[in-house]
């Protein structure tokens, strides 16, 4: 068995290249996350649970959405509401699991397609700078994309 002056020896030998190299690595890995969090700082989460799409961590183009807009978009939800259901009734499930697939799907469709990384719902997600508008509201572009 090494001695433990032994072991320290090798550790320091070995613990100024390999710390170089480790600090050499964050520095690489750290860069792109500086410009993204420099952005991110723009804006706050309000509410974590009324985000619907994204990182809340990692996020550096942010918009929000009016939900009960777009759920009065799906036909599946309309019946819900046509036909006076409430959780109690079976059929009420059914149809909600559809309309909150279609939600996200459409949530997911439009992000993508307008690059952006985060969604949520008016007032979710604030401003965090004065002189910074709150994020765009996008919930005519969700209900397009409604399929």
């Amino acid at each position: 068995m090494a001695h433990p002056r032994q072991v320290l020896k090798s550790v320091g030998r070995l613990g100024g290249w390999l710390g170089g190299l480790i600090a050499l690595v964050a520095l690489v890995v750290g860069m792109p996350l500086r410009a993204a969090w420099a952005e991110m700082s723009d804006y706050r989460i309000a509410d974590a649970g009324g985000i619907y799409f994204g990182n809340q961590r990692l996020y550096t183009k942010p918009c929000v959405v009016k939900a009960d807009r777009v759920y009065r978009s799906i036909a599946e939800y309309r019946e819900i509401l046509d036909k006076g259901l409430t959780d109690k009734d079976v059929q009420y499930h059914f149809l909600m699991k559809k309309a909150s697939e279609r939600f996200l799907d459409a949530v997911k469709r439009m992000a993508k397609d307008l690059s952006l990384d985060l969604v949520g719902e008016v007032g979710a997600i604030r401003s965090a700078k004065t002189g910074i508008a709150d994020p765009p509201e996008k919930t005519d572009d969700v209900i397009s994309r409604l399929n």
